[in-house]
This record gives C-alpha cells, sequence and structure tokens, in this order.
C-alpha cells in the first residue's frame, strides 16, 4: 500500500467499506466503533472496537467494514531497505573500517610514533 502519508484518519458509517490494496505492514488502530477486517488468504477474520489495533500482513487486498459509525488510523509503514542496499551498505562500512586500520597501522601517524616495524626494525 502506498497512500503517500504517515498515517491517515478515516470515519465510515455502519456499512462502509474501504478497499487496500497491499497493505503489508500497514497498522490499522480502531479509534471508535467496530471494524471487521479480512485480508486475501486469510482464514481468520478480524474484529476490532475502539482502542484494538492490528497490523496488516498480507499481501493482495484488505476489506474494512465498519459495523457500526467508525472511526479508525491507518499508519503506513516505514520503508524497507533491499538487501542488495543492505550488503553494499556493509561493504562500505567495512571498508571504511579496514581503511582506517590500515592507515593507523602503515599510514604517516605510524611512521611518526616508531608503529611501523618492517624487516628493518628487526636488525
Amino acid at each position: 500500500m502506498n497512500i503517500g502519508l504517515e498515517q491517515i484518519e478515516m470515519h465510515l458509517e455502519a456499512g462502509q467499506l474501504v478497499r487496500l490494496y497491499d497493505p503489508v505492514g500497514t497498522r490499522l488502530q480502531c479509534v471508535r466503533g467496530a471494524l471487521w477486517i479480512t485480508q486475501h488468504k486469510d482464514r481468520v477474520d478480524h474484529f476490532l472496537a475502539a482502542g484494538d489495533a492490528l497490523t496488516l500482513d498480507r499481501p493482495g487486498l484488505a476489506l474494512i467494514h465498519a459495523q457500526a459509525h467508525s472511526e479508525f488510523v491507518l499508519h503506513e509503514p516505514a520503508p524497507q531497505i533491499s538487501l542488495r542496499t543492505r550488503i553494499v551498505n556493509a561493504l562500505a562500512a567495512a571498508l571504511r573500517a579496514t581503511g582506517r586500520w590500515v592507515a593507523r597501522r602503515f599510514g604517516p601517524e605510524a611512521v611518526a610514533h616508531h608503529q611501523f616495524r618492517g624487516w628493518h626494525g628487526a636488525l
């Protein structure tokens, strides 16, 4: 689901229906009233009263049906970072750490502090 907002508040009269497409990760919080929620390929229907919340966990279509005059808030999930991006970020961090270690061990600071000991230092 992509509602373009971090959260949106909705009001439904009894009997009204809202359709959400691909709402995986969307959190639904019932503020007032009573809601019936069903998700694609989910054998369990969910009933929410005021104060209840549910995180939608199925791709496909989700239906929200108001059993009475209801208010609820939809919280859009935070964007997920792809596996490829996480791997690239981890490799970049590892390279930065390795570069810092090499600079400390063999760079100008190491020579200035006599930390660098090649075969010349053994003689």
